[in-house]
């Protein structure tokens, strides 16, 4: 079963109202994340994100974000 945000809710839109678009974009889409990643409510989901792009990391990101952190440091000789 999909939510779907009631944007006629008195308080969102006494939300939009006082606080602007900026705060109420943000609370819908927190809302919407929940409802898609938590519907029961009951648990956690951890996700990555790539900040700079500012979406959910690939597989590929994340393989070589660990890749890149676990390789040895090599120290110079001499």
């Amino acid at each position: 079963m999909q939510n779907s945000i009631d944007e006629n809710d008195d308080k969102l839109r006494s939300l939009k109202q006082e606080w602007g678009d900026e705060i109420y974009s943000a609370v819908v889409t927190a809302l919407t994340e929940i409802n898609e990643y938590n519907a029961s409510g009951g648990y956690t989901v951890v996700e990555l994100w790539n900040f700079k792009e500012k979406r959910k990391a690939t597989l590929k990101e994340v393989i070589t974000y660990i890749m890149d952190r676990i390789k040895p440091n090599k120290r110079k000789r001499g």
